[in-house]
């Protein structure tokens, strides 16, 4: 069972906040002149969970505003209750994240530090 705080849980949400930074915060500021517009909290950048599962550990986004699954609505674009530029451009942070960590070596670095602390050889 992995801990809540393993190198590998950080590393996933490490590259998922840079994502939301990337992907969603750097293409759009809200307009603080349209009424309809927002007020960004920076809670989606901050609100990461993590469990463990059968095979591991789930990391995921679990941003919610008024019962509204936040994380998905701005990965897919869908759901949003104004209009304004990106209303249905999906900004997929969290796709994102799984292509960069399916592509690199950091996860298997990550589980191999895990492993060695728990005292297992690896190589």
């Amino acid at each position: 069972m992995q801990k809540q705080n393993s190198n590998t849980s950080k590393t996933v949400i490490e590259t998922g906040k840079r994502h939301v930074q990337e992907d969603v915060y750097d293409v759009y500021s809200p307009d603080p002149n349209n009424p309809n517009s927002y007020d960004r909290t920076g809670k989606l950048k901050e609100s990461w969970e993590v469990e463990n599962t059968p095979d591991g550990i789930a990391v995921y986004n679990s941003r919610e505003d008024d019962g509204r699954n936040v994380a998905e609505i701005v990965e897919s674009g869908q759901g949003y209750q104004y209009d304004f530029e990106y209303n249905g451009k999906p900004r997929p942070f969290s796709e994102n994240t799984r292509k960069e960590l399916r592509g690199s070596n950091k996860l298997r670095e990550s589980l191999k530090q895990d492993l060695k602390s728990l005292g297992i050889k690896v190589e």
